[in-house]
């Protein structure tokens, strides 16, 4: 049974929360080894109040099955200042969670590639989140998610879609894609004033990039 894609409301946010905490944190590489990270992740209200908003631009995906998801792309609008901003908010956290270090290593990432300048764009929609159930993986659910939200931007004007990979595996799937890597940073290079790396994906995962697409 093919999963049905279709736009994902503000009533699914439930579901939507209880999918992400037992179906995609705790595969996703940066969140894997730290259940308590993941715990921090879901609990940020900073983190919910993101969500939401990502879903009220209608521009996020739900695929489902039998009524239930398997899988989301969760999408919104992203300008040059939400990079400097992103990047100025993740100074300001504590450093001393697994959440925080993340947030800082994924915003650092974002500033480096440099994407509105190479691109010379005013605005891109983002992929914040891909995820898809671990019951229908390596059927391609994945590539539809992400080619529905390239139409989704096309509709809606914006000329460029942009993502941050942080496994091989999205990686792979955004370069079926025709998407390109602008800025790619190894994990094993992030590391803290002692020189301790700080995020350890298990392998294959060895780093994030950002990728991009003109629509």
């Amino acid at each position: 049974m093919s999963a049905i894609i279709r736009e994902l409301k503000l009533e699914d946010f439930e579901e939507l929360k209880t999918f992400l905490r037992d179906r995609y944190l705790i595969d996703e590489p940066l969140w894997q080894p730290h259940p308590d990270g993941q715990l921090q992740n879901m609990a940020d209200p900073k983190k919910e109040e993101y969500r939401r908003n990502l879903i009220s631009q209608g521009t996020s995906l739900v695929a489902l099955e039998d009524g239930h998801i398997v899988g989301v792309a969760l999408a919104g609008a992203l300008y040059p200042s939400d990079v400097e901003e992103h990047g100025v908010e993740s100074e300001q956290m504590s450093t001393d969670t697994i959440l925080s270090k993340v947030v800082r290593f994924l915003a650092e990432v974002e500033r480096q590639a440099k994407v509105f300048e190479h691109y010379d764009v005013p605005k891109a929609i983002y992929l914040n989140i891909l995820g898809v159930d671990s019951s229908v993986r390596r059927q391609g659910l994945g590539r539809r998610l992400v080619a529905a939200v390239m139409e989704v931007g096309r509709s809606k004007g914006f000329p460029l879609l942009v993502t941050t990979c942080t496994s091989l595996y999205s990686a792979r799937v955004m370069n079926a894609l025709g998407m390109e890597c602008l800025y790619s940073k190894a994990y094993a290079d992030y590391k803290d004033e002692a020189g301790n790396v700080v995020l350890k994906p298990q392998a294959p995962h060895t780093e994030a990039c950002v990728m991009a697409i003109r629509l």
